[in-house]
């Protein structure tokens, strides 16, 4: 029998997934602060508990871009060197 390859698609899947995490918790609730945009307001939900007025409510959401592009990096990375 011959072994099976791993063709890294379940790791690609996650890449994928944390990419759309970035964007949606992240990328998207910048967007609707900027624009002012009440249909993007799914996006915010998860920082609205927080009350941020001003600058700081921008904090969360880049907090979550910034991680997501370096977990989604990091993986990417580890995948080239497999």
């Amino acid at each position: 029998m011959a072994a099976s390859q791993d063709s890294g698609a379940g790791s690609r899947f996650v890449v994928n997934i944390v990419g759309l995490v970035g964007i949606v918790f992240g990328l998207l609730p910048v967007v609707r602060y900027l624009l002012d945009l009440s249909y993007f307001g799914f996006t915010t939900a998860p920082y609205d508990w927080l009350r941020l007025d001003g600058a700081l409510r921008y904090l969360p959401p880049v907090m979550v871009l910034v991680v997501c592009i370096a977990v989604a990096y990091a993986m990417e990375k580890r995948l080239e060197r497999d």
